[in-house]
């Protein structure tokens, strides 16, 4: 049982154990900005964070609405570059990658799924130009069972899935790519609780399948139980608390927030933008 108060250091967060661990994201005193209106100074969006996730691991981020966690997932990726600090990816700075090389090993998965007019197949087959793998019927197929699909669901117009088939579409669609990790923003949010249901299933048997490493921001306590790892606790882009869930600290103690999150208080999150 999780009884005690965390101690955080604010500069720097990280798994007690991640020296011995192999790590895919270090996260070091990471800063982002956004340039302020005409006479105006920047506003600043996320302040100091540092973090690692391991490989094969989880990493889940909470805390209220505009608390910057979104930014932080775009910024694991370079769909937006930090202001200061550094991420690095497999052991070398994300800045030296070619971006879609970064986004096909970690790839984004949107709270609204994105699918284009056509069938399941022309959703599946859609990537970058220039970006190659295996996209035969037989692979097709395969990565939609994975999901939780009926690889029957190819002809399919995308069109008339329900939002949760949708959601696993989309994820079957970064499978595809052959990620080392899964960036995971609000993945449940549009959902209702039966398909919430289906896509936390869908993600945490994926994780150990693949053993991919996920970096989630949710609202859903059962993903966050589904998934393990550690909870990094954001407020007005600063880090608040840390906690890890499992490993050889997980009897440590619960931050105030993250146990009433955990109990499905909700007081570490809401809805709206992150």
């Amino acid at each position: 049982m999780l009884n005690k108060e965390t101690s955080v250091r604010h500069d720097r967060v990280a798994a007690p154990d991640d020296k011995v661990h192999d790590l895919l994201f270090e996260v070091d005193h990471l800063s982002l900005a956004s340039p302020g209106g005409r006479g105006h100074p920047a506003v600043e969006i996320l302040h100091d964070i540092s973090f690692r996730v391991e490989r094969g691991r989880a990493l889940t981020l909470v805390g209220p609405s505009g608390s910057g966690k979104s930014s932080v997932l775009r910024c694991l990726n370079r769909l937006v570059e930090p202001t200061s600090g550094t991420v690095r990816f497999d052991g070398r700075d994300i800045r030296s990658f070619d971006p879609t090389e970064l986004r096909c090993r970690v790839a984004l998965v949107m709270q609204t799924p994105v699918l284009f007019d056509g069938t399941v197949r022309d959703n599946l087959c859609l990537r970058p130009v220039g970006v190659r793998g295996d996209f035969s019927e037989g692979r097709l197929g395969a990565t939609l069972e994975e999901v939780g699909l009926d690889s029957q669901l190819l002809d399919r117009d995308a069109a008339t899935l329900s939002g949760g088939e949708k959601q696993r579409v989309t994820i079957a669609r970064a499978l595809l790519r052959d990620p080392q990790a899964l960036l995971l923003d609000e993945p449940t949010s549009a959902l209702d609780p039966p398909n919430a249901l289906l896509v936390v299933e869908t993600i945490s048997r994926l994780r150990v399948a693949r053993a991919l490493s996920i970096v989630a921001v949710t609202h859903q306590p059962d993903l966050v139980r589904r998934l393990g790892g550690s909870l990094l606790y954001l407020m007005q882009g600063r880090v608040e608390a840390f906690q890890s869930l499992d490993g050889p600290t997980a009897g440590a103690a619960l931050d105030v927030r993250l146990h009433a999150f955990l109990a499905g208080e909700q007081s570490a999150g809401g809805s709206g933008r992150t």
